[in-house]
C-alpha cells in the first residue's frame, strides 16, 4: 500500500471512498459541491492495488480567536474503508498530515468535527468548543414583555436571493466571535446546501434578515406536529438576536423549535418570560490541534498582566516540546505548570478553563495559582462557537 497526495483526477474516487467508509452513498449533488471545495494538494490517500482505501483532507480557513484571527487547517474526509481497518492506516495518515501542515503549509492550528470523540485526543486534538442542541416549546414560550421586538424581519426570502446580505452580516459577527470561520464563496454554497433528500420532511431552507443579523430556517411537518428547524441564527447585537427569535417563536401552526448547533452560551432562555420553555443540551463541538504552539499563542489576545510559563509535551509534534510564555515565546525558565498538547488546545479559544483541566488531573501545577492565572489570561468574553460544519 502507498500513502501519497491525491491526484486531481482522483477527486471523485476519493469522495466515494470516504463517503463509503461512513456507510453512505455519494449523491450527485454532493459530489458537485465537494468538487468545488477540494484542495488536492492538501489531501492524502492510502492506495491499495490502485484503489483508494482511506484518506484525509484539509482546507485553509481563517479561525477567529480572542483578539484576532489565525490560519487554520479545516480537517475533514478522514476515513478508512472497513476492509482496511486496524492496520495503522489512520495513525499514519494523521502523523503525515500534521507533518505537512507544519512543514509545507505553515498552519498554526488544525480543526475538525469528530464522528467519534475517542478518536482524535490521541493525536493531540482538544475539545475547544461545545455546541448546544436548543429545543423550545413555542406554544408556551414568550419573550419578556420589556423586550423591544419591533424591528423584526419584514420578508421571508430564499437564501440565494439575499446571499450578499447574509455574507455581510456573517462577516460582521465572525471577526468578533472566537471559534467562527471565514466563508469564501464555495463555503457559502456548503452552508446553504439543501437537497430534498436531507430535509427529513422539512420545507426548503428560508432566510429572514434584520439590520444586524439573519436566520436560516425551515419548517418540518409530521403527523403529530410542526416544528421550526433553525440552521443558523447570527446577530451582531442583542436587539437583532431578540427580533429574530421573536419572529421564529411566533410562527403560526408550529409547536416546537429546534436548533442543532446553537452556541453553548445561547442567551435565549434569559430572554424568555419562563426560562423552562427552552432546553439546552451540550454536545462536543469543534476539536482543535495546535500545530505550532508558539505561532498559535502569538495570534491571540492575552491579559497583559499574564506571566505564566507553560511546559508543553507533544508526542506527535516534537517541535512543540518546549517551555512557552503565553505570548508564544520560547523560554528556558522553569514552568509554572505542565500540560500536554491536547489540554492546551482545549483551553486555547477560552472555552475550557485551565482550572477545570487541572481539577480533572490534566494539568500539573508547579506554582500555586498558575492555573487560575492562565485561565484569566486565555478567557474570552463569550463562549467560543463554530456554526460551520465541514
Amino acid at each position: 500500500m502507498e500513502l501519497r497526495a491525491l491526484d486531481p483526477s482522483e477527486i471523485g474516487a476519493f469522495d466515494r471512498a470516504i463517503v463509503g467508509a461512513f456507510h453512505n452513498d455519494l449523491a450527485d449533488e454532493d459530489a458537485a459541491l465537494y468538487a468545488k471545495l477540494h484542495a488536492p494538494e492538501r489531501t492524502l490517500v492510502w492506495v491499495d492495488g490502485g484503489r483508494i482505501v482511506g484518506g484525509s483532507a484539509s482546507f485553509r480557513r481563517e479561525l477567529t480567536v480572542p483578539g484576532g484571527t489565525v490560519p487554520a487547517a479545516a480537517v475533514t474526509g478522514v476515513g478508512v474503508q472497513p476492509t482496511h481497518r486496524r492496520r495503522g492506516l489512520l495513525t499514519a495518515l494523521m502523523r503525515r498530515q500534521l507533518d505537512e501542515l507544519h512543514e509545507r503549509f505553515g498552519d498554526p492550528v488544525a480543526i475538525l468535527w469528530a464522528s467519534e470523540a475517542a478518536i482524535y485526543p490521541r493525536f493531540g486534538y482538544g475539545l475547544a468548543t461545545w455546541a448546544a442542541r436548543l429545543r423550545v416549546r413555542t406554544e408556551t414560550a414568550r419573550l419578556r414583555a420589556d423586550l423591544d421586538v419591533s424591528a423584526g424581519p419584514d420578508e421571508v426570502r430564499a437564501p440565494s436571493d439575499v446571499i450578499d446580505a447574509l455574507r455581510e452580516r456573517h462577516e460582521r459577527v465572525r471577526v468578533e466571535r472566537a471559534g467562527m470561520l471565514d466563508r469564501p464563496a464555495a463555503w457559502w454554497d456548503a452552508t446553504l446546501h439543501d437537497p430534498e433528500r436531507r430535509r427529513a420532511g422539512a420545507s426548503a431552507l428560508r432566510a429572514v434578515l434584520v439590520e444586524d443579523g439573519y436566520a436560516l430556517y425551515a419548517v418540518r411537518s409530521s403527523d403529530a406536529h410542526r416544528e421550526t428547524v433553525v440552521r443558523e441564527l447570527v446577530a451582531a447585537t442583542a436587539p437583532g438576536a431578540v427580533a429574530l427569535w421573536a419572529f421564529l417563536l411566533g410562527l403560526d401552526l408550529v409547536s416546537g423549535l429546534v436548533c442543532e448547533r446553537a452556541a453553548s452560551d445561547e442567551p435565549l432562555p434569559h430572554a424568555l418570560a419562563h426560562a423552562d420553555a427552552a432546553e439546552l443540551t451540550l454536545m462536543p463541538g469543534l476539536w482543535l490541534r495546535l500545530v505550532d504552539v508558539g505561532a498559535a499563542l502569538a495570534a491571540r489576545r492575552l491579559d497583559p498582566a499574564a506571566d505564566v510559563v507553560v511546559g508543553v509535551s507533544d508526542a506527535y509534534c516534537p517541535w512543540n516540546e518546549a517551555r512557552f510564555t503565553l505570548d508564544g515565546s520560547r523560554t528556558a525558565a522553569a514552568p509554572d505548570l505542565v500540560l500536554d498538547a491536547e489540554a492546551l488546545a482545549a483551553a486555547y479559544l477560552g472555552g475550557t478553563a485551565v482550572t477545570a483541566l487541572a481539577a480533572a488531573g490534566r494539568v500539573e501545577e508547579r506554582m500555586p495559582g498558575a492555573a487560575a492565572a492562565m485561565t484569566r489570561a486565555l478567557a474570552a468574553p463569550r463562549a467560543p462557537w463554530c456554526p460551520d460544519h465541514f
